[in-house]
């Protein structure tokens, strides 16, 4: 691996991590990313400023780049792009996705068409255009029901809705704003434990090697709105159900066409079984993928995706969990809109026991958007217990200790 060069598309906040991994491993690393301030700019060796979601001119900088220094392979984390990186990748003739694989992650209507051909369970869905098909859809299924754009990402535009008129007028026309194509859809709220899965496959061969619980406080943070916040590593699954998850991810990687690389899905255990909410074909962000994966199992996913992308060759036990231990999210949240006037409680909150990881990006003066979607979330805490109950409790305690005064 040392000294081959790794062109990672993305250089904020998340994908610092994985840049300084590459740089660790040995790597060249050639970042973009559309803000010319990024971070990742900093610890890469070379750079250039492209919008990440620009996949000609993306292109068309690596071929560049290709010619005064061999690009070896190419991948994101932390951002929802898998068609830009396999468009990069194809103009390079580099291992990835294919590019009709990509563009179904990245279209959750494709994707749900794709599922339901290959029989893979999934909640009832319909493409909607109007309130009145809304309408239809919920008196035929019941209430509640989940508006989201066809094409978006961060919980942009994602509401849970539990009655008609009014509520659902404002989530279509959320839902409708946030999609680049303007094209909405619905589908049933599942009931159960929603559950976050990061997968690798690697010829044909599907190795899951954590599964976690998510938490959205009960859907409650900011009705409609579908805000995470974080959850638990592992989950804590019966063998049984662990085999019944990997079992539908299996039909999941193989209905989509994933054969090598990353894949994330988010799932809910019903009590009929697991069923597949959507997949990503690339790996976690929120930290989830560079630092609560290796906290809680010892695997580093991120370095055995860039050996795929680098079309090196993986040992699949490397991937197999080394340890458990639990490992707690939580996310620091704006009060309401408006302008941060005080912080108070950061040094106390960081130094707490347990406490491993604690990323806060708020400062006195910033502008505090509506909590409407991830993007507005304020950073977060990773703590770890012997127990799942303890690294709850660290997790939520530092939360606690940070108070954010916004006038």
């Amino acid at each position: 691996m040392r000294g081959k060069t790794l062109l990672i598309i993305g250089a904020g906040r998340e994908q610092v991590p994985g840049i300084e991994l590459a740089k660790k491993l040995g790597l060249h690393v050639v970042v973009t990313d559309g803000n010319a301030q990024a971070p990742g700019f900093a610890y890469a060796d070379a750079g250039a400023t492209v919008d990440t979601y620009d996949a000609r001119g993306q292109a068309s900088f690596a071929k560049a780049y290709n010619k005064k220094r061999k690009i070896d392979g190419v991948m994101t984390l932390a951002s929802d792009i898998p068609h830009i990186v396999s468009f990069v990748a194809r103009a390079l003739n580099l291992p990835a996705h294919p590019l009709s694989t990509a563009k179904r992650a990245s279209d959750k209507l494709l994707m749900k068409r794709t599922f339901a051909r290959h029989g893979v369970p999934i909640p009832f869905f319909k493409e909607i255009k109007s309130v009145s098909g809304l309408e239809r859809f919920a008196g035929r299924h019941g209430y509640p029901v989940v508006v989201k754009p066809a094409d978006s990402r961060g919980a942009r535009g994602v509401c849970i809705v539990a009655e008609g008129g009014a509520s659902l007028r404002r989530a279509l026309a959320s839902a409708r704003a946030e999609s680049p194509s303007k094209r909405v859809m619905v589908e049933t709220f599942l009931p159960g434990p929603q559950l976050s899965t990061e997968s690798v496959v690697y010829r044909g061969r599907i190795v899951c090697t954590v599964v976690a619980e998510r938490n959205y406080g009960g859907f409650l943070i900011n009705p409609p709105y579908a805000i995470e916040d974080g959850g638990e590593t592992p989950a804590d699954l019966s063998a049984a159900q662990r085999r019944a998850v990997d079992l539908v991810l299996t039909r999941a990687a193989r209905a989509m066409g994933i054969t090598d690389g990353s894949m994330k899905g988010d799932l809910v255990y019903t009590a009929a079984g697991p069923k597949i909410i959507e997949v990503a074909a690339r790996l976690s962000g929120g930290y989830y993928a560079t630092d609560t994966i290796p906290l809680a199992t010892g695997v580093d996913m991120v370095e055995a995706v860039m050996r795929i992308c680098l079309g090196l060759p993986l040992q699949p036990l490397a991937l197999h969990p080394k340890r458990r231990q639990y490992v707690s999210q939580r996310y620091f949240f704006p009060p309401k809109a408006g302008k941060v006037k005080a912080i108070r409680g950061i040094v106390r909150a960081r130094s707490l026991p347990g406490v491993v990881r604690f990323f806060f990006y708020a400062k006195k003066g910033d502008t505090m958007r509506s909590l409407i979607s991830h993007p507005a979330r304020l950073g977060c805490v990773l703590a770890v217990g012997r127990t799942k109950a303890q690294a709850v409790a660290r997790a939520k305690n530092a939360i606690s200790l940070v108070k954010i005064q916004v006038g």
